[in-house]
């Protein structure tokens, strides 16, 4: 199966669950302005401890890489939650919350599974199956960090937002450069790689349930 046709099959099959998260009542709320401060603090807490700790998986899977494409793949994707992490800090300074040692801040362990799990793919997945894993996750991320990020400011006037910005998008770049590193990926590692996504899919879904369940 070609890589393209692969990435398209991936996304069909989680179509069901991405609808789920993209249509979640947290993104609802907060372009209504129902969305409580605590929560949106609550967001910002845990990606603080989220992105911390991605930062360091993918560095991880960076000293992995095998050739120059795997090699430009991972910097993109180190880069992109790089720039993330210092726009969130003036998103945090803005709400007054401390950057301080992530494990200070009340984190909702159902809400960090997510980057537990990447720090696992980090370890233990191929980068080709690690790359179809994120590939299929950001866009559905992006979509709905976007989405939040124009409610807090409208609705909220929050001005620092440059952490939703930051997954805007597009993703096309990064998706061919994914493309290019899946190529040749073995049957036994599309299997594999099917189940990781569907693993970080319902992580992800997870992460938006924790953070609206806080009031």
């Amino acid at each position: 199966m070609e890589p393209r046709e692969l990435l398209e099959d991936i996304r069909k099959a989680l179509e069901p669950l991405n609808e789920a998260i993209l249509n979640h009542p947290i993104i609802r709320d907060a372009e209504y302005g129902h969305l409580s401060i605590n929560t949106i603090k609550a967001f910002i807490t845990n990606q603080w401890y989220i992105v911390n700790h991605d930062l360091r998986s993918l560095a991880i899977t960076l000293s992995r890489a095998r050739n120059v494409t795997e090699l430009e793949f991972m910097k993109m994707l180190l880069d992109g939650d790089y720039n993330a992490l210092h726009e969130l800090m003036k998103l945090m300074n803005e709400l007054g919350i401390e950057t301080k040692d992530p494990l200070m801040l009340k984190i909702i362990p159902e809400a960090v599974q997510y980057t537990h799990y990447l720090a696992w793919l980090a370890n233990y997945a191929d980068i080709k199956e690690f790359a179809l894993a994120i590939i299929v996750n950001m866009p559905v991320w992006g979509q709905n960090v976007v989405r939040l990020g124009n409610a807090l400011r409208n609705r909220y006037s929050i001005r620092e937002v440059g952490f939703f910005e930051a997954f805007k998008g597009p993703f096309t770049e990064l998706e061919n450069k994914a493309l290019e590193v899946i190529e040749g990926i073995g049957e036994q590692s599309i299997i594999r790689a099917r189940n990781m996504a569907y693993i970080i899919q319902n992580y992800e879904g997870a992460f938006w349930d924790a953070i609206y369940s806080v009031r």
